[in-house]
């Protein structure tokens, strides 16, 4: 029984497809060789963050109410003897400092497709006072209403000082679990288009841990 015996340009092209498959596997562990580990890759996205060292992780606006010490310096502008209570809407802004790229970590679970990020401290910026929205109310002796405006005036004039007394609602916030989840969600935001950037796919989750806060003395 005569047997067919495959053709030269047969076994040509099977020998080719063997020589192509070695070679692409080859290409391919060079390649994932000489690619930065996702460590080395994330510090130098960190590196790059513009226009400064900060990630941006999450805003809000809140209405807070100014320290006894800021009424009292308002008061005494214009040496009215009262009690009032002064609160303003003010934009809080929340960031991670990324100065220190080495002061976070990124690990990546190839077979479970996880990243794990760790992060500095959450901090925040001094909030941005909507002059426009101050508000002022007196506990023990009814002012005239001219008198009011005059201090809403002032107190605008001192916008700056005003920022820097609302501060420590802002710090104390940092301690608020809504708040430190709208945090890790924004990290978790800017892991994802790391993510893309560094050509390793959608993760199938991202685990965030955020460093405690440092308190003040």
């Amino acid at each position: 029984m005569d047997r067919t015996r495959p053709s030269s340009l047969v076994i040509l092209l099977f020998i080719l497809s063997i020589i192509l498959a070695v070679a692409t596997v080859a290409v391919t562990r060079i390649i994932e060789h000489s690619r930065p580990d996702v460590r080395a890759q994330f510090t130098i996205y960190l590196e790059k963050l513009q226009p400064q060292s900060m990630l941006v992780a999450a805003t809000t606006q809140e209405r807070y109410s100014a320290s006894k010490e800021f009424t009292a310096k308002l008061l005494a502008i214009f040496k009215i003897k009262a009690k009032i209570r002064l609160s303003a809407l003010a934009d809080v802004t929340y960031v991670i400092s990324a100065a220190d790229p080495s002061a976070w970590s990124a690990r990546w679970d190839p077979k479970k497709r996880i990243l794990s990020i760790s992060t500095p401290p959450p901090d925040c910026l001094l909030p941005a006072v909507h002059t426009d929205t101050i508000e002022i109310v007196s506990e023990n002796a009814n002012l005239l209403t001219n008198t009011i405006f005059r201090l809403k005036e002032e107190a605008a004039r001192m916008q700056s000082e005003l920022s820097n007394d609302l501060m420590v609602h802002a710090k104390a916030s940092l301690d608020e679990p809504q708040v430190l989840q709208s945090i890790e969600d924004g990290v978790r935001r800017f892991a994802l288009v790391f993510c893309e950037s560094a050509h390793i796919g959608k993760p199938v989750a991202i685990d965030i841990q955020l460093a405690p806060r440092l308190t003040e003395r």
